[in-house]
């Protein structure tokens, strides 16, 4: 059927247009109440024929909410979500490492994907996670005239969950990931401090150094501090080379990740600590509650979403 809002074409059977989110118009022609065309006469019957029962009048659906759209997005079939422009970056790029991911495919409840996609919506604006910055981002896969696809983000410190939902045939596909990144470790600047000072006193007064070991000597000769000049050249010139070295490399290592990660203070940053990875285990604890809440608010049962497996940080991420 066509959508009446963009002209494009979608399933016969479609509430929502999955290009523009507009609601469908019905399919079938309207039905006219005009009278018939009068049936020819006949002989009255000896008795007056049964009436005809009323017929029923329908009910009214209720019509749900269009689904909330990210860039004019709706939510849709698993890979629907559109096409862009070329991207240099992941899709994850930017959000840190990634840790664990918890999916389920719930059988045949694909049709409820846009039901699920409104309570959770609304679910998480009742939950008052603190400090948390929530909403739906739309990601772009990595590649030429690549694909976008809309997920739920809960951001809270160093930590990033992001929640997708979709329709896969005829099952309904739910996905969380979560993404850590790492802080600054303060150790780390200091010691790029350090080293850029260091740098900069090699590169414009390592020469009044070695001018001030030349002293003049009798008869105007000029006289070496041999004491200092081997210092100079011995020991700051090789530590100096040594130290430029190091910050090409860091140089270099910072342009791969921005490049890749889009982080380019990845070199700066540390492993979380203990306080940090409890956080991450209790948002992404408090993203999976809410769908299961949203669940039953439609009335899906949460059994058809068994609990998802403990995972283990601080060491290899690993999908679960």
């Amino acid at each position: 059927m066509l959508c009446p809002n963009c002209h494009q074409e979608n399933r016969s059977d479609s509430r929502f247009c999955q290009f523009c989110g507009a609601t469908m118009a019905a399919t079938g022609p309207a039905v006219s109440p005009a009278a018939s065309p009068a049936p020819p006469a006949v002989p009255a019957p000896k008795w007056p024929p049964p009436a005809a029962a009323p017929a029923a009048t329908p009910v009214p659906a209720s019509t749900p909410a269009p689904p909330a759209r990210v860039g004019g997005q709706p939510i849709g079939q698993l890979g629907s979500g559109g096409t862009t422009l070329g991207n240099i970056w992941t899709p994850f790029a930017g959000y840190g490492t990634r840790g664990r991911h918890a999916s389920w495919l719930l059988d045949n409840l694909g049709h409820r994907a846009n039901d699920l996609h409104q309570a959770v919506t609304e679910r998480f604006q009742q939950r008052a996670v603190p400090n948390a910055d929530m909403g739906w981002q739309q990601l772009t896969a990595q590649g030429i005239i690549v694909e976008r696809r809309p997920f739920y983000f809960v951001r809270r410190g160093i930590t990033t969950v992001a929640l997708y939902i979709a329709q896969f045939g005829r099952d309904l596909y739910i996905s969380q990931v979560t993404y850590v990144k790492s802080p600054i470790s303060n150790l780390r600047v200091i010691v790029l401090a350090l080293m850029i000072l260091f740098q900069l006193f090699f590169m414009f007064g390592f020469s009044n150094a070695l001018a001030g070991t030349v002293s003049t000597g009798a008869f105007g000769l000029p006289s070496f501090d041999s004491s200092g000049l081997i210092f100079l050249l011995c020991f700051v010139g090789p530590l100096a080379s040594l130290n430029m070295l190091a910050l090409l490399l860091g140089a270099i290592f910072s342009v791969y990740k921005y490049f890749t990660e889009k982080d380019i203070l990845a070199i700066l940053r540390r492993r979380s600590n203990e306080f940090q990875q409890d956080d991450t285990v209790a948002l992404e604890k408090a993203v999976e509650e809410t769908v299961r809440q949203a669940l039953d608010k439609i009335g899906i049962p949460t059994n058809v979403m068994p609990p998802s497996v403990e995972a283990t940080y601080g060491s290899r991420p690993r999908l679960i």
